[in-house]
């Protein structure tokens, strides 16, 4: 029963959608470009047996001369995601970078026996035993502030 129901609602979508009305606009450009609401100058066009247009009287003005049309809003709020999405990749892709860069410091520094740094003359300078459970300490709260939310 549920399989007739499910089938018998897909086949009726498509009708439902080719009995929508459709207008037709030419834009500066000079594009056509339909729509489902209508714009300034469109045409309303209704399809017969989903095959021929039969055009109409162009569609009343009802919005201001210089109004960004629909269209056009649609299409920047579609960049505007896009780059909102892009952003978002982004800063999660730094993100993870500077949470496996700490977590690499800190790993390295737990495994190391002895931890230096490198003086002014480029020669290494061991760290005493307090200072590399300090410096430790230090990777790990780095790496903990990182990774935070991952």
């Amino acid at each position: 029963m549920r399989r007739t129901t499910a089938i018998a609602i897909l086949i009726c979508l498509p009708l439902s959608a080719a009995l929508a009305d459709v207008f037709r606009s030419v834009d500066a450009q000079g594009h056509v470009q339909y729509s489902d609401t209508p714009t300034p100058g469109a045409e309303l066009v209704r399809m017969t047996n989903g095959r021929v247009p039969i055009r109409s009287a162009p569609v009343a003005s009802t919005a201001k001369p210089n109004t960004v049309s629909s269209g056009d809003q649609v299409h920047q709020q579609l960049e505007q995601e896009a780059a909102a999405r892009a952003v978002q990749n982004d800063v999660a892709q730094t993100r993870a970078d500077q949470c496996k860069k700490a977590t690499d410091a800190y790993n390295a520094s737990v495994q190391a026996r002895r931890i230096y740094k490198t003086g002014p003359d480029g020669q290494h300078e061991f760290l005493t035993d307090d200072e590399a459970d300090k410096q430790r300490t230090t990777y790990k709260m780095q790496m903990d502030s990182a990774c935070q939310g991952q």
